[in-house]
């Protein structure tokens, strides 16, 4: 995890939903959202103007928002309204469980579930542009619905584990959901600075000259550990034999 990325305070969130080690014994506050983060710098496409034609109006999906702030407004409110649903907080006074115990709470939690469930359908609009790379290319973009979908499953499993009050059920859902954020961030998420961008699939990024170095440096660490584990082991040394016992 990187303290640059804004995906690290996605995963940071869901980590924390699951066990919180806190100084104070505060209960997490359920169904609240996640702090406000700036928006891409880069600016959103025009709006058209209203044809006087009926007929000639748009009816197709059109992507407008950038993958980084539909997962800062829409996302990451929506993961963090679930994963502090339950919680395990640890302070001075000993270990205090948190689950949502009146329907209003259990409301909250499901009302954040529907998004979270939804908001992947928008990731997977083709021509949706990343605020750092772009479009996903054509070859990857299987791969990124995927990943989205995965994600989608995981959220209708908390969806469903919502609606029917079960909070162990929430807290398992949120570990699967995890996972899958990892693994996508891992392959797609671009962010100036990181050493590991080499790893990425970049788009229309460049990779900068010390990014370049730093994928360069990890290749050979790399091949260096995988020479490592292919060379033959030495055989192990024959133990000496015992001295013969004396004869009496």
């Amino acid at each position: 995890m990187r303290s640059f990325q804004w995906m690290f305070l996605l995963t940071v969130s869901m980590f924390l939903g699951g066990v919180a080690i806190a100084q104070q014994g505060a209960a997490p506050t359920i169904g609240t959202a996640a702090e406000p983060v700036a928006p891409c710098e880069l600016p959103p496409p025009p709006g058209k103007e209203k044809p006087v034609n009926e007929a000639t109006r748009p009816n197709t999906q059109s992507p407008k928002a950038y993958v980084k702030d539909i997962m800062n407004s829409m996302m990451m409110p929506a993961a963090s309204g679930v994963w502090n649903a339950v919680a395990t907080v640890t302070d001075q006074t000993g270990v205090h469980e948190f689950r949502p115990k009146t329907d209003d709470e259990w409301n909250a939690v499901i009302a954040w579930a529907n998004m979270l469930v939804e908001t992947p359908n928008l990731l997977m609009v083709p021509g949706r542009k990343r605020c750092i790379g772009g479009e996903i290319p054509a070859a990857y973009f299987p791969d990124w619905r995927r990943k989205a979908r995965e994600l989608q499953e995981g959220a209708v499993i908390a969806l469903i584990a919502a609606r029917k009050h079960d909070a162990d059920a929430l807290a398992e859902a949120g570990e699967r959901i995890d996972v899958d954020c990892d693994e996508c961030h891992e392959k797609y998420q671009i962010a100036q600075g990181d050493p590991e961008n080499w790893k990425k699939v970049l788009g229309t990024y460049k990779l900068t000259p010390e990014e370049k170095a730093a994928g360069e440096a990890d290749k050979i660490a790399e091949a260096k550990e995988a020479a490592a584990k292919a060379a033959p082991k030495a055989p192990a040394a024959a133990k000496p034999a015992a001295p013969a016992a004396p004869k009496k």
